[in-house]
């Protein structure tokens, strides 16, 4: 099953925003090759859209004769093309078992890919955001699971169980090959940044 609501081209991530320059955009995103997306409206009393937000993936591979810094520069594409007003994000921060000398070269080497390419992303993010004077947070995973499932430590099939329930999507649990756990995550991110940040200001 292919992946769904996935986009890789920046240009044709057209939005309509609210001719009313007070509505403002808030986005959650799920970081990664494949960037879970969530958006919704926000008026000027604060009031957020939560029953529409919209959703998807986008496509930040590099292909075979891409340079590997494509991923960032279609980043940096989507977030001008989409031009939200709040952004909000998953920040992982990778903690590894306690490794024992049969395990350690390949958590350190896993962990080392995992969080460069991640650190690439946010710093990317957070760097476009500041030059475009946006807000921008990221919440750590556990926060994003216990504001969706009320644990910490829910697999992803919780999440995307509490998606369906929260949000009225219908997501199976197909998610390797369809990415609804990037969307999933994204929503929630979505959720806890409004709820956070959005209504306290």
């Amino acid at each position: 099953m292919p992946k769904i609501n996935i986009n890789n081209r920046p240009s044709s991530f057209d939005i309509k925003r609210p001719l009313n320059k007070s509505i403002k955009m808030a986005m959650g995103l799920d970081l990664g090759t494949t960037t879970g997306y969530a958006y919704t409206f926000i008026d000027s009393e604060n009031h957020a859209e939560t029953d529409n937000i919209v959703m998807g993936q986008w496509d930040l591979s590099a292909g075979p004769y891409d340079s590997g810094a494509i991923r960032f520069l279609r980043l940096r594409q989507f977030l001008t093309m989409s031009s939200p007003d709040y952004l909000f994000f998953e920040d992982v921060r990778y903690t590894p078992e306690k490794p024992n000398k049969f395990l350690a070269s390949a958590i350190i080497s896993r962990a080392a890919n995992v969080s460069e390419l991640f650190g690439a992303f946010k710093a990317t993010l957070c760097t476009w955001a500041e030059e475009h004077d946006i807000p921008c947070e990221g919440f750590g995973i556990g926060q994003i699971k216990k504001h969706a499932t009320g644990k910490g430590n829910a697999n992803k099939i919780d999440m995307i169980n509490a998606c369906n329930e929260k949000f009225n999507t219908d997501f199976d649990y197909d998610y390797e090959s369809t990415g609804v756990d990037n969307i999933a995550d994204a929503m929630f991110v979505l959720s806890l940044g409004i709820s956070r940040y959005i209504e306290g200001m």
